[in-house]
């Protein structure tokens, strides 16, 4: 965005900031989303970005007071107006009708107040919003079709989202970073709106990005008369950012072979790591992630049989319709389990299910959840 030609005071970024200075990374205080041969340096994208929320301070009650300019916040909000026009990308894990933060999740239903809420407080003239997460198209089901705002997703609500540029093609300046360097739908677009001619439109890059998206099926909500808005009212233009991709010497599309389930990226990288180097560390993560997928799997089978008399495996996947139900199936498992994690958030399908099979009734759900989970 700054190098596209916008001002820090327009930009706020929200992150977990836990990568540059991990101990894993081999190239301590740099991130790269694109991969280089031998000899050829990569563009560091942590460089000169100023992260406002981090960590422990990246929650959904925050961004939440981000969006509607919340001065409690404490740092800064979105001060825009009827006039202006507003961009968000939100990159992270996800379920169904849930996406993830550092510690915790945010429902579908609280994603989607608080745009309506930007939308009754005449906070922008249009809005994009992009989002990255496993079964990403649940998160705007019920986003209302008048209120200018348009989005699109990495996935549609039955599927996962894909990490790109992984293992063995993970290496910059011909050294590997034992990790994916992107992920595929934010990676294009990405790439498009580097390559973009001033004239680009927001329907141009969807279709751009639909088309080399694919592993998963990008999908499109909300006010489609915004498509004929040019990219650079939202995401910026400059020409020093022109080609900068197409320097290294990268394809326009990422390779596909080396993309990755993004629910399983975790494992695949503390697997490389550990079998690449014998790393005790990424074995002792690959275990554990795995364990926490097999524990989570085993809840969810309990929950599942209490409620149907037969296991997960037998539960027919459905839509995702009964947000009312889910959204306190969800509180439940919040309640009782735990916060979910990574190795659980495709269980959240399983929530889903179980409301259409309840009819969209709660109640058995939750006292299910409250057994599954009971404490030994």
């Amino acid at each position: 965005m700054k190098s596209n030609g916008i001002a820090d005071d327009k930009i706020i970024v929200l992150a977990t900031d836990d990568i540059a200075n991990n101990p894993s990374n081999p190239y301590p205080g740099q991130m790269f989303n694109k991969p280089t041969a031998a000899g050829t340096p990569g563009v560091d994208v942590y460089a000169g970005c100023k992260i406002d929320y981090s960590g422990t301070d990246v929650t959904p009650e925050m961004f939440v007071k981000v969006l509607t300019g919340d001065d409690s916040a404490g740092g800064k909000v979105l001060k825009s107006t009827k006039k202006d026009r507003v961009f968000v990308n939100f990159v992270d894990h996800g379920g169904v009708n849930i996406i993830g933060f550092p510690r915790t999740t945010m429902h579908a239903t609280e994603l989607v107040g608080a745009l309506t809420t930007m939308h009754s407080q005449s906070m922008y003239k249009e809005l994009v919003f992009y989002l990255e997460a496993c079964e990403s198209g649940s998160m705007f089901e019920t986003l209302p079709a008048d209120i200018k705002i348009y989005a699109t997703t990495a996935a549609n609500a039955h599927e996962s989202s894909w990490g790109t540029y992984c293992m063995p093609d993970d290496k910059v300046d011909g050294k590997s970073i034992g990790s994916c360097l992107g992920d595929l739908y934010s990676v294009t677009w990405m790439e498009d709106t580097d390559k973009a001619e001033a004239g680009e439109t927001i329907g141009e890059q969807t279709t751009a990005v639909t088309k080399l998206t694919t592993k998963s099926h990008v999908t499109v909500f909300g006010e489609k008369d915004i498509e004929a808005e040019k990219i650079l009212n939202f995401e910026g233009a400059s020409a020093t950012a022109k080609a900068s991709w197409r320097d290294l010497g990268v394809k326009a599309a990422p390779h596909e072979a080396t993309s990755i389930r993004s629910e399983n990226a975790a494992l695949a990288s503390a697997f490389h790591r550990f079998a690449e180097g014998g790393d005790d560390e990424a074995g002792a993560e690959l275990i554990a992630g795995v364990q926490a997928r097999m524990a989570a799997r085993a809840t969810f089978d309990k929950i599942t049989t209490k409620l149907t008399g037969k296991g997960l495996a037998a539960l027919p996947r459905r839509s995702s319709s009964q947000l009312k139900c889910h959204y306190e199936a969800h509180k439940a498992y919040v309640s009782k389990c735990g916060e979910w994690h990574e190795m659980a958030l495709s269980f959240s399908a399983t929530l889903a299910d179980l409301c259409e099979h309840q009819a969209g009734k709660p109640e058995a759900i939750v006292a299910a959840i409250g057994e599954a989970c009971v404490k030994a």
